[in-house]
């Protein structure tokens, strides 16, 4: 491209090279002309002036009439300016021109000295003389041979003046041609210079400017051609590169992104506490997909050096490839499972066809081509491994195992998080059953003890009352009569109390009729809907009657209610508990400690409870608590 800029600007230079100089020639032409008439017209006025001088010297002679001489004098002294003039415009013209400008100015100095002045002096001083001069004929043929001489030297200008206007002419004409073939010759060379920038570059640039759209959109498969000349070249070089690079970044950033989704959904599944099984078979999905793989599955390590899938994931595009051997295989040397036990560490293994043990024959069997195995570690111990199986492609070793441990180590994670959940809600359990224990323990105590010396003591008091007072002592008789009544007051305080502990109906009757008899003591109207049949575990009734029971205490206390519903259901094997007041609501569990006691006692049960209660707008209180297996 820049010998083609070169040449162009070479061929331009030239042709205006030419144009100034026949624009510099049409100048010189013009100038030649110029002169030409110029020293024509002061030869004219040279001729002008010696025959005014002429004419007024025999004027004078003939007519003696000094008037004639009245510009003579004036005219005398400018013929040397007249003169020198048409020196000076011959000088620098042509050779023969300033020979005959010379030989004017002498003929007309030596008539106007040697003839015309004497002539003029004659006739002051000797008019006959003046007269005789004039008729000797000798000034008309010198002035004669004068004009002659101005009229071949105005003949000869003519001719000078001629030949420059025809050179101008001619100048004009190549001017006229030079400036049409040059403005023709730059206008097609800058067409063809034109037509050469847009096939080298305007193309090139606009194919570039798509191709940067195209990748601004999105298209990282686009290409710019790499045959472009020079520096356009290389840029479609490097910008195939840097697509390249461009493409590789987005599937690594999908890949990478891919991998930190599939991360927070197993993660929030585990900060969610759900059961170990659901997070198991999460991230063997995850895996999976993640991965491009058929199958995964998650293992557990017993105790009798067996292996038992706990999860368990399988591509719906490929043919099905269900868990070896029932899901529970023994853990023999020379496998995946093996490995990864004994070393803790991650293992692959591929070319099952010479395999003799059980997962091996079965490996081979179902077509699998490569398993790799990752450790699950649970407080620094192997728990368990993950094991993805490959019917196709073997996957990339190194990089697998380690997108395969970001995930180990949340399994073990939600391993851990479900054993400590699961010791909290023992360690709940079995505390509200020893505070359970102690309440029934204090009953007896009350019943067999205090109860019993109260109805003893009352039946001593009353015989005395009757038997032992004189008649006439009535104030003692009152006295008494008053102990009795306090003490039966206390015996029934102490039977209500008794009562409260562990209602004898609830243990007797079962839920629904001391749910009833909740309803009945109720100062506030309660309506009950029960639909559970049967008795319910133990620990499940007295957290039911518990809730109810506190929850209509705090009715009567501090909502200000007018009613009060209770509806308990049991669906899908969970009891469903809901009490709800139209009172002025504003519960809340760091009111007081009867709500977080009921919380601690459904909770210790693998339960929830829930309250809502918006101000003005009543309280409800929600329990669910799930029945154990049978």
């Amino acid at each position: 491209m820049a010998l083609a800029g070169g040449v162009v600007a070479v061929l331009l230079i030239g042709a205006f090279t030419l144009l100034l100089t026949t624009i510099f020639g049409l100048r010189d032409a013009g100038v030649t002309e110029r002169r030409s008439e110029a020293v024509l017209i002061s030869s004219d006025r040279l001729e002008k002036s010696v025959t005014d001088l002429d004419e007024e010297a025999r004027g004078l002679v003939l007519t003696g009439d000094s008037r004639f001489l009245r510009d003579y004098t004036l005219e005398k002294a400018a013929m040397p300016a007249e003169e020198a003039d048409l020196v000076r415009l011959v000088a620098h013209g042509d050779g023969a021109q300033a020979v005959r400008a010379r030989r004017i100015v002498q003929a007309g100095e030596a008539y106007v000295r040697g003839y015309v002045a004497p002539l003029v002096d004659a006739e002051r001083t000797d008019p006959a003389a003046a007269r005789s001069m004039l008729q000797g004929g000798e000034g008309p043929q010198r002035l004669s041979a004068l004009r002659a001489e101005c009229a071949a030297f105005a003949s000869a200008q003519r001719t000078i003046a001629a030949r420059s206007e025809q050179h101008s002419i001619d100048a004009a004409r190549d001017a006229a041609i030079t400036a049409g073939m040059s403005g023709g010759g730059a206008l097609l060379l800058v067409c063809c210079f034109v037509v050469y920038l847009t096939r080298v570059i305007v193309h090139p640039v606009r194919r570039a400017a798509l191709a940067a759209g195209a990748l601004a959109e999105g298209d990282f498969a686009v290409r710019m051609p790499e045959t472009s000349p020079g520096e356009l070249g290389t840029i479609g070089t490097r910008f195939n590169s840097m697509v390249g690079s461009l493409k590789m970044s987005r599937d690594r950033l999908r890949q990478f992104a891919g991998e930190q989704g599939a991360l927070r959904r197993v993660a929030t599944l585990v900060a969610c506490g759900v059961s170990p099984t659901q997070v198991f078979d999460a991230v063997a999905a995850e895996v999976g997909h993640l991965l491009g793989v058929d199958h995964t599955e998650i293992i557990r390590f017993e105790s009798d050096d067996t292996a038992r899938v706990v999860g368990y994931w399988s591509d719906p595009r490929v043919p099905e490839v269900m868990p070896p051997l029932n899901g529970h295989w023994p853990v023999e040397s020379g496998t995946v499972t093996s490995a990864v036990l004994t070393t803790e560490r991650p293992a692959r293994m591929k070319n099952y066809e010479r395999a003799t043990s059980a997962i091996g024959i079965w490996a081979h069997t179902a077509g699998i081509r490569c398993v790799v195995g990752c450790p699950i570690k649970v407080e620094g111990r192997v728990w368990g491994a993950m094991l993805i199986h490959s019917l196709d492609a073997e996957p990339l070793p190194g990089v697998t195992e380690d997108r395969m441990q970001e995930f180990m180590d949340l399994v073990g994670a939600a391993i851990a998080n479900a054993q400590s959940r699961s010791d909290l809600l023992a360690s709940r359990a079995r505390v509200v059953a020893a505070a359970d224990e102690s309440r029934r323990r204090i009953e007896r105590d009350l019943h067999d003890g205090a109860q019993q010396q109260l109805v003893t003591l009352t039946l001593k008091l009353r015989t005395l009352e009757t038997t032992a007072v004189a008649p006439g002592q009535d104030r003692l008789r009152g006295e008494l009569s008053d102990v009795v009544h306090d003490l039966s007051n206390v015996l029934d305080d102490l039977q209500e109390v008794s009562r409260g502990i562990v209602p004898p109906i609830l243990t007797r009757s079962g839920l629904r009729p001391a749910l009833r008899s909740l309803a009945r003591h109720s100062p506030v109207p309660v309506t009950l809907q029960a639909d559970v049949a049967g008795r319910l575990p133990e620990s499940v009734e007295v957290a039911v009657y518990y809730t109810v029971s506190e929850t209509l205490t705090n009715v009567v206390k501090h909502a200000s209610a007018s009613e009060v519903r209770v509806d308990l259901v049991l669906e899908h094997r969970t009891v469903c508990l809901s009490v709800h007041d139209d009172g002025r609501g504003g519960a809340d569990f760091a009111g007081g400690s009867g709500l977080v006691g009921l919380k601690d006692r459904v909770e210790a049960l693998g339960g929830s409870i829930e309250v809502l209660s918006p101000a003005g707008g009543g309280t409800s209180v929600l329990v669910h608590i799930p029945l154990p297996d049978r």
